[in-house]
């Protein structure tokens, strides 16, 4: 059981997705991510990366959480996005589509250490579900929606804040029912999506940064009514489901050179 403070901050969709993606691991892989992941369920690895933003240690891993990319054309659908995506000039620093290539093949070879393999794990299982959150493609302007201030009700925080948490609205849900209740989505995921690569993840959470701030325009916090919360909900939920496929297909793809879900 996590304690509930764990599962503010983005915890939910973390804990969900690994929940979800454990039930489709190859022999081997399940083998290797309890060896390297020191006994820990999947939610529990992917909760890592985060505890260890504040780190002096870690300050590097910083700029892999996201990716800070140019809002497309007015209209730009799918397809603009993936265009703009395989275009896209990567920062020296790194950042999410880097780090999940540079972990997924380290935590491949077996020829690395153990430590760098179980660190590699950590990192590939939470910045998999990150870039499906679609704020971690993120508006430099004003830093991913940490910067944009929304109401909902009486409460205001951040549009960042609002996408990684309450856009669920799943107080008092367990991650565990969270996950039943999602399962059928999860097992309608057609193979092709699963495996899908990590641009493509990209591309989708760029084109719907549109609908990501199609809110009214206000002066302080803008107002998500509940249209607004009803569709980002259903978004988040997709996203979420497909996190977790594709998290599960690069496990098993990096573990058991597996092909297939």
């Amino acid at each position: 059981m996590l304690p509930a403070q764990v599962l503010a901050f983005g915890g939910r969709f973390h804990v969900t997705a690994g929940l979800l993606a454990e039930r489709e691991l190859c022999p081997a892989a399940r083998s290797e991510v309890a060896d390297l992941g020191e006994g820990k369920s999947l939610g529990e690895i992917g909760l890592w990366a985060d505890t260890v933003r504040g780190d002096p240690a870690w300050e590097r891993a910083v700029p892999w959480h996201y990716i800070n990319f140019p809002d497309l054309p007015p209209g730009a659908g799918l397809d603009q996005a993936r265009a703009a995506i395989d275009a896209f000039h990567h920062i020296p620093e790194g950042d999410v589509l880097t780090a999940i290539a540079h972990f997924t093949a380290t935590l491949a070879d077996r020829s690395r250490p153990h430590e760098e393999r179980s660190e590699a794990l950590r990192f590939v299982v939470h910045f998999v579900v990150d870039v499906h959150q679609p704020v971690h493609v993120s508006r430099a302007a004003d830093g991913g929606g940490t910067e944009t201030e929304v109401r909902i009700g009486d409460d205001v925080r951040s549009l960042h804040g609002f996408w990684d948490t309450s856009v669920f609205n799943r107080r008092g849900v367990k991650p565990e029912q969270f996950a039943e209740e999602l399962e059928a989505s999860f097992e309608a995921v057609p193979a092709a999506r699963a495996h899908d690569p990590p641009a493509e993840w990209a591309a989708e959470s760029l084109a719907l940064r549109p609908t990501v701030y199609s809110f009214a325009p206000a002066e302080g916090p803008a107002i998500l009514d509940d249209a607004y919360r009803r569709m980002a909900q259903r978004i988040a939920e997709e996203r979420l489901v497909l996190a977790a496929a594709r998290l599960a297909a690069t496990l098993n793809g990096a573990l058991c050179g597996a092909t297939t879900r």
